[in-house]
């Protein structure tokens, strides 16, 4: 029962996520955007998510761990 909750916040989160996007794209492009348009920018949105973020945890732990790299 937990992992079927633990997917309903994920989908109740994606699904908040894309109504945020859609209203950013209305207010910015002063119409009402097409489900492709959310849809792209959805995915940009966690790509770069995981891209910063993730860098800056993985720099994190292997600071921690004494494994960074000197450049």
């Amino acid at each position: 029962m937990g992992a079927v909750v633990t997917l309903d916040k994920l989908e109740q989160k994606k699904k908040l996520l894309k109504a945020k996007i859609a209203v950013a794209l209305h207010d910015e492009l002063g119409r009402v955007p097409k489900d492709e348009e959310i849809n792209q920018v959805f995915l940009l949105t966690r790509v770069m998510y995981k891209a910063v973020l993730g860098l800056h945890f993985k720099r994190q732990e292997q600071k921690k761990n004494g494994q960074l790299a000197i450049f």
